[in-house]
């Protein structure tokens, strides 16, 4: 085993986290919708969940691109 592979973090942690962020927003936006009128905050949060999505995502696929140069 290298020491390069020691000092990185498992792809089972990354992706841990990736999808806990993702069903956290999920469910946000579930509940929003389902229990909440149509209320400023209502849409301040589901367009931050949206928000939070897009953002893991982005860096996701953006640390594995660097991660393979």
């Amino acid at each position: 085993m290298n020491s390069d592979t020691l000092t990185k973090p498992s792809w089972k942690l990354r992706r841990r986290a990736v999808f806990g962020s993702m069903l956290f927003a999920m469910g946000v936006i579930v509940y929003t919708l389902v229990q909440w009128d149509d209320t400023s905050l209502a849409q301040t949060l589901v367009l931050s969940s949206f928000a939070l999505i897009g953002t893991v995502v982005a860096a996701y696929i953006g640390g594995a691109a660097y991660e393979d140069v």
